[in-house]
């Protein structure tokens, strides 16, 4: 098989704005690519040895860590499927997402590398062909994964996942989102377990939280189809009383959430796993989330980032 010179691919962090662990239990939920935040992926031909770079460092295959298992087996099966199991070859790849803050680094990896393999040997790569991988590398890294993570970080558009069915649509919200990083790495085992205990301790107010985390997604795809950000701000501050109700908050997310609703922001809340992890803030448009993000550094986050919301689309 002919291969290009180099192959290149890239892909995209992405945020859930609502449906965080409710998505567990058959609610919907909605995501947004994180056009800002990208991962690239180059891979080329070598006389000798399989060599990956991820950031500054340098691995064999063979030494990939326990971590990075499922990025392992992705590279195994894109050779064995695309060229053959022992050509040589020098990957590498460069990541703005920061990893365990819910904002899809492992998967954007695995559709940035899919890409660049598919590129390399000059084959074309449905959109199906692209979920079997990403999902691959995904299984192995989390278990089982809803697919909104694949879905999302390959999308330019928000998407709309409900009872498995993954669904992308437009929005014209004129808006700009504030994302924050506490720091403090995000636990989604632990997390999906609190909330797993608390259905058995506290069936009732737990249960009624997910539930309505469920009505509150509707009303969240139709403030973004309405451009409705005032309340869909306001949507997002509820939705995060109700996930402080599930237990998968934390102080550090709490003050965020606090510092940036402090600063005028439209609501604010978790995103993602929670215990830990990061948090987002709707501000009506770029110089409103400047200062947010300015409270928000003054509030203890590590990082801030800005995206207006009508090039999520």
């Amino acid at each position: 098989m002919e291969k290009n010179h180099a192959g290149f691919g890239h892909s995209h962090a992405k945020a859930i704005l609502i449906g965080d662990h409710a998505v567990v239990y058959q609610q919907p939920a909605v995501a947004i690519p994180l056009l800002n935040l990208e991962v690239t992926a180059s891979v080329q031909a070598i006389a000798s040895g399989q060599t990956v770079i991820l950031g500054d460092q340098a691995f064999d295959i063979a030494n990939l860590g326990a971590d990075l298992e499922g990025l392992r087996q992705l590279i195994v099966a894109l050779l064995a499927n695309l060229v053959e199991p022992d050509q040589p070859f020098l990957l590498e790849v460069q990541s703005l997402i920061p990893q365990e803050r819910g904002f899809g680094a492992s998967a954007a990896l695995a559709t940035a590398i899919t890409r660049a393999f598919f590129d390399w040997t000059g084959q074309g790569l449905s959109q199906d062909q692209l979920n079997f991988y990403t999902n691959l590398a995904e299984s192995i890294s989390h278990g089982s994964p809803s697919g909104i993570d694949a879905a999302t970080v390959s999308a330019v558009e928000p998407v709309w996942f409900h009872q498995q069915q993954i669904d992308s649509f437009q929005t014209n919200l004129e808006a700009t989102l504030v994302l924050a990083d506490t720091g403090v790495r995000g636990q989604t085992v632990r997390a999906v377990n609190i909330v797993k205990d608390q259905l058995k301790k506290n069936y009732e107010p737990t249960w009624g939280a997910i539930n309505h985390l469920g009505q509150l997604a509707f009303l969240v795809k139709e403030a973004l189809a309405n451009n409705d950000p005032k309340t869909l701000g306001q949507l997002f501050t509820d939705a995060h009383k109700d996930l402080q109700t599930l237990q998968v908050s934390h102080p550090k997310l709490d003050t965020l959430v606090n510092a940036a609703l402090a600063a005028d922001a439209l609501g604010a809340k978790l995103t993602g796993s929670g215990i830990g992890g990061a948090m987002f803030a709707l501000a009506k448009n770029n110089d409103h989330a400047q200062k947010i993000a300015t409270a928000l550094k003054r509030a203890g986050a590590k990082e801030t980032w800005i995206q207006p919301l009508s090039a999520a689309h």
